[in-house]
Parts: structure tokens; sequence; C-alpha cells
């Protein structure tokens, strides 16, 4: 596995983790809401890392389109939401245009 996979499959767990560290906290400034603050800080710094090994153009549409999904499948099974058959075509569409991306690497 590439440098570049590694990285992008650490920030989106550990984005996913903070954001739904953040969804989940009661209020603010408590410790759920300081995890997930903590957590998707953590995302950025590995998004700035992200940033100096790819290109931006590449970055930005793979690590947001993995987010993205992430969330959705997040929301989905730690919190209940809707995913609909559009939900999942919008993922398979994410998911493909992600992987078109990535093989130009």
């Amino acid at each position: 596995m590439s440098r570049n996979a590694v990285l992008l499959a650490l920030y989106v767990v550990v984005s996913a983790f903070g954001l739904f560290e953040l969804k989940s906290a009661n209020g603010t400034f408590g410790a759920k809401f300081l995890v997930g603050l903590g957590a998707y800080g953590v995302g950025f710094l590995i998004w700035y890392v992200m940033l100096t090994a790819m290109p931006l153009s590449v970055a930005f549409p793979i690590a947001a389109g993995s987010l993205i999904v992430a969330t959705q499948i997040v929301g989905y099974l730690m919190f209940s939401e809707p995913l609909a058959w559009a939900h999942i075509a919008g993922i398979v569409l994410i998911l493909s245009g992600i992987t078109v991306i990535f093989v130009r690497l």
C-alpha cells in the first residue's frame, strides 16, 4: 500500500471519528466534544501532510469524497440515519471518481 493510500485512510478514519464524537457530544466543552475536536484537529494535520505529498487537484477530491462516504456510513451505523438508494448511488459514484483519480497516482 502506498504512503498516499495510508495517509488517506488515516485521514478518513480520524476525521470521521472526530465528527462522530462532535455529533454525539452533549454540549460544548464536554469530554466527547474535546475528544472529537482533538481527533478532527489531528485529521487536519494529516490533511496537511497529504498536501505535501500530493497535488491539491488530486488530494482534495479524494479526501473530500472519502470523508463524505465515511460520514454517510457513520451516520447510518451509529445514528440510524436513513441510507436511501440515492445515498447508495451517490456513494458508488463518489467511490468511482476517487478510483479514477487515485489510479492516476
